[in-house]
């Protein structure tokens, strides 16, 4: 290989590697991919790579892509919530407080699975993101989650404010997407529903509740999936210091997880 040829190769790795970050930092959801359906959670080689947890798509584990693990590289770092010790129809996590390191042969990340086709409705208040990566399949037949953003009544419940002035709670639930005043304007999700042939479901309003200030726009929300029983939804709402992400598991037909994390501008 010539020292052009060479130069040109680490030009073309390195502008594909550092679009990969990007893509990564932008929606850095992740989850196992593995037939075994399941990926080993591990420390550092300096710990012998021990096991120390394990994630598993069978209970849509997810989890937050931090970086590539130190002095790896088959390997990145990982956060995610611990899970609860009873199981639950439904669970919102808001801390990311387990991490470790799991090989990249065994994931796949949100924002790189098949994506979903995104239609805004007529009246601008609902997007409907349907799988039309089977064009083989009816129309009527594919899978479609429609999300419903509607004017929130935030302003006729009570409000709680922290030592600084910000909201931090409405009707005794944690808020997210404020500052210290509720716009004029101000916006929030009012459903989010699954279609599926022979089964869909309505997402319950705990899965829901304070999401405000919902982005309407494409390059910051997406649905995509496994398979039909593995579909996710994703959104980065707000702005500057008020930004959050939010992240949906949908298992077959129906809301299993959710997780939201402030990821300021």
């Amino acid at each position: 290989m010539t020292f052009i040829h060479k130069a040109i190769y680490l030009s073309v790795f390195c502008i594909f590697s550092f679009s990969l970050i990007n893509a990564q930092n932008k929606v850095p959801f992740g989850v196992v991919k593995a037939e075994e359906g399941y990926a080993m959670v591990r420390v550092h080689k300096e710990d012998y790579r021990k096991i120390v947890d394990k994630i598993r798509m069978k209970r849509g584990d997810v989890f937050v892509y931090v970086k590539p693990a130190p002095g790896e590289t088959e390997w990145i770092w990982i956060k995610y919530p611990e899970k609860e010790e009873l199981p639950k129809p439904f669970v919102r996590y808001d801390s990311l407080n387990k991490e470790g390191m799991v090989n990249k042969g065994r994931i796949a990340f949100i924002d790189q699975l098949p994506k979903f086709t995104p239609v805004l409705s007529k009246n601008g208040r609902s997007i409907t993101f349907t799988d039309n990566n089977n064009q083989k399949i009816p129309t009527a037949q594919r899978t479609k989650v429609v999300i419903d953003i509607y004017p929130s009544s935030a302003k006729f419940k009570k409000q709680e404010k922290d030592a600084e002035g910000n909201i931090i709670k409405i009707d005794k639930q944690k808020t997210w997407g404020l500052g210290k005043e509720l716009p004029e304007d101000l916006k929030e999700i009012k459903s989010v529903r699954v279609q599926q042939p022979g089964r869909g479901s309505v997402f319950v309003r705990e899965a829901i509740k304070n999401m405000f200030n919902p982005t309407m726009d494409f390059e910051n929300m997406g649905v995509t999936s496994i398979d039909d029983d593995h579909i996710f939804l994703y959104m980065i709402n707000s702005s500057g210091e008020h930004r959050y992400t939010t992240f949906w598991t949908i298992k077959e037909g129906r809301a299993i997880s959710q997780i939201i994390y402030s990821n300021p501008e």
